[in-house]
């Protein structure tokens, strides 16, 4: 788990709704009314919607356009959903919790660095065959650059220390996810920041507009909004998010 995360650690935010931000939204964009949230009107131009959209669209993150405009329209009308539950939960980070996130970081990146040198020292032995086919070759010699790449910024960070308020925002996601799972259930997934709680988050949403709260007055953006929810993620052990790596004393 702490290889996996360390490389990413600086882009993770409070949530995954954050992990998905999107581009700004068009300033000449129409300002009808697509839904509210605690009452307080969403127009497209807030979304950055610029045309309709196809209630039964399926695509994927390569498709950057809608994938944006999925995430615009996640942290619109989830992002107050979530910041209200992170208040009614009252969750917060301890200073304990704190010391050990930023002590686990750095053994995290020491050993992260170590993997990739020695990644990269086993490259550059199989690049310098002398019959090494083209194909092979320029396989390899992509994946060197990748891991030169890497190598070069965990050096470079190899004795930075994460500011605490960073440390503060890793630690309430991680409780976000975990407070979302015990509340509801449902899938785990894995993301590059940690582990996310696909089901229980949506379940939320759908409580939220079930009592008012939401409210959606376009078929396409609510297709969007809950879109995520519904395409394919790696699921992962629930217990992950109970016990997660920048807490473990064995780290």
């Amino acid at each position: 788990m702490a290889v996996r995360a360390s490389m990413l650690l600086a882009l993770a935010l409070c949530s995954s709704l954050a992990r998905l931000r999107a581009d700004e939204p068009s300033s000449d964009a129409p300002s009808r009314t697509v839904g509210s949230v605690y009452g307080k009107a969403v127009t497209a131009s807030e979304i950055g919607l610029t045309a309709a959209i196809d209630p039964a669209v399926q695509f994927d993150a390569r498709d950057t356009a809608e994938w944006a405009l999925m995430g615009r329209i996640m942290t619109t009308f989830g992002g107050p959903v979530m910041e209200r539950f992170v208040k009614q939960q009252k969750l917060e980070a301890t200073s304990d919790e704190i010391a050990k996130f930023m002590s686990n970081f750095r053994k995290s990146n020491e050993r992260n660095l170590r993997q990739r040198e020695e990644r990269l020292a086993e490259l550059n032995q199989e690049l310098a065959a002398p019959d090494l086919a083209n194909e092979r070759k320029a396989k390899l010699e992509e994946e060197r650059a990748t891991c030169e790449t890497a190598v070069a910024s965990l050096r470079e960070r190899r004795t930075a220390q994460p500011p605490e308020e960073f440390a503060r925002r890793f630690i309430v996601a991680w409780k976000t996810e975990r407070e979302l799972h015990r509340m509801f259930g449902g899938r785990v997934i894995f993301q590059q920041a940690g582990a996310e709680a696909l089901d229980a988050r949506r379940r939320l949403f759908e409580q939220a507009e079930k009592n008012g709260d939401l409210r959606f007055g376009d078929a396409g953006v609510r297709h969007l909004f809950y879109y995520y929810a519904n395409m394919r993620h790696i699921v992962v052990d629930e217990k992950t998010l109970e016990r997660p790596w920048f807490l473990d004393d064995g780290n």
